[in-house]
């Protein structure tokens, strides 16, 4: 074996080692490793006969020992014909169907200089590899005398090549990686075209010019397992899970949000209660006296919290609401020239149909409440206003509630 071939070798045993010490230093993490990769491209061959670019498809199974170094077996077949543009004297053409098998090692250029990346990857890969050429070839131009000395030979034989080339990675997903890369291949047989470098003479038989050919691809990387981490992008750290470090201060930053959100609405619930049991003492102190300022005023207006009267989005009339009405029912049945007027209001929550509703039905029970108490129907007139006339704008739960409420005008 050539000493090039051989230190090839030593290259492609390197991630080998890495990959034994990566598993006994993090036994207890498992990033998903193994993925199966499916490519296309174009071969052009750099022989004694030039070729075409034709194309070539394969597939490879990769093995990421880390982010900066991965092992991978390759697989592609394809076809390289001649390109009858060629310059060629004999006319001479080939067509070699080939399938070839490679190990190779890549290794992340970026990670090397210190790039911390995610996205993306430069790596230069480097390989040994068997070809499997089915050659049929044919002179064309046979003419000149000596064209038997430049006959071709069909061969299905393998032959051993080495290759390498830098390429480029993309992170799509935890599931999928986007690649391109170029290849160049020498082989160690000079005939992979079915035709020498000149005719097989005595004093050639040492000095053969090996056959090489090169590639484009591009295609995706599809990862296997279950775990959440991907060794071609993440840095690992034996006995510390990144991820799991991520995780907790994504739930801390969530808990001191929920904790600063709960104050705020304790807050407001408080200024709230503060402001209800203000309304709550200017409620008694007119009902207390409801019977006096009838008695003394043409006109007495009493504004009544819904949340006094009814639970949220209701219209059924609370037990504990229902002292309050009858102290009103008492100053009408005590001054029966006067009459009663229900308004009822409601926030902006809902449709402003819905809303409207609402308020009629809320003004509709307090007055079948009150004629049920005994005052004549015909002193009750009731209004719904809905959303439309608010006493301060709905700009949060506290304004919302000073809107929801029911009027009273006696008169």
């Amino acid at each position: 074996m050539k000493t090039y071939y051989k230190l090839l070798l030593v290259v492609l045993l390197l991630p080998l080692l890495v990959v034994s010490t990566a598993n006994a230093q993090d036994e207890d993490q498992v990033p998903d490793k193994l993925s199966i990769g499916l490519l296309g491209g174009i071969t052009q061959g750099h022989m004694n006969i030039g070729t075409e670019y034709d194309p070539t498809f394969g597939f490879n199974f990769r093995y990421a020992a880390n982010p900066t170094i991965a092992a991978q077996l390759n697989f592609s077949f394809g076809t390289m014909t001649t390109n009858p543009d060629d310059d060629n004297y004999f006319e001479r053409e080939f067509e070699n169907s080939y399938i070839t098998t490679s190990m190779t090692a890549q290794i992340d250029v970026l990670r090397l200089l210190g790039s911390t990346s995610e996205n993306v990857k430069l790596y230069t890969s480097v390989g040994l590899g068997l070809i499997f050429s089915d050659v049929t070839t044919e002179v064309n131009n046979k003419e000149p005398s000596n064209w038997t000395e430049y006959i071709g030979e069909d061969h299905s034989e393998p032959s051993m090549f080495a290759s390498f080339g830098p390429g480029v990675r993309f992170n799509l997903g935890r599931r999928i990686d986007l690649f391109a890369q170029y290849d160049y291949y020498i082989s160690n047989s000079e005939i992979i075209d079915g035709f020498r470098t000149r005719p097989e003479l005595d004093i050639d038989l040492h000095r053969r010019t090996p056959d090489n050919w090169s590639s484009v691809t591009a295609g995706i990387q599809i990862k296997f397992g279950s775990s959440d981490k991907d060794a071609d992008w993440h840095t690992y750290i034996p006995g510390v899970d990144p991820s799991a470090l991520d995780n907790i201060n994504s739930r801390l930053d969530d808990l001191d949000d929920r904790v600063d959100d709960n104050t705020m609405r304790l807050d407001e619930h408080d200024k709230y209660l503060e402001m209800l049991e203000q309304r709550m003492d200017d409620l008694e102190n007119q009902l207390n006296g409801l019977v006096a300022l009838v008695n003394d005023m043409d006109r007495v207006e009493m504004t009544i919290p819904n949340d006094i009267l009814f639970a949220f989005d209701s219209s059924v009339i609370r037990e504990s609401a229902k002292p309050t009405l009858a102290r009103v029912a008492r100053a009408l049945s005590q001054n029966t020239d006067r009459s009663l007027n229900i308004a009822g209001h409601t926030c902006d929550i809902g449709t402003e149909e819905y809303n409207q509703g609402l308020s009629e039905r809320r003004a509709a029970s307090v007055k079948e409440y009150l004629v049920n108490s005994g005052i004549d129907s015909d002193r009750i007139t009731t209004e719904g206003y809905g959303e439309s006339d608010p006493l301060v704008p709905n700009e949060n739960e506290s304004a919302r509630k000073l809107n929801r409420r029911v009027e009273l005008t006696i008169e």
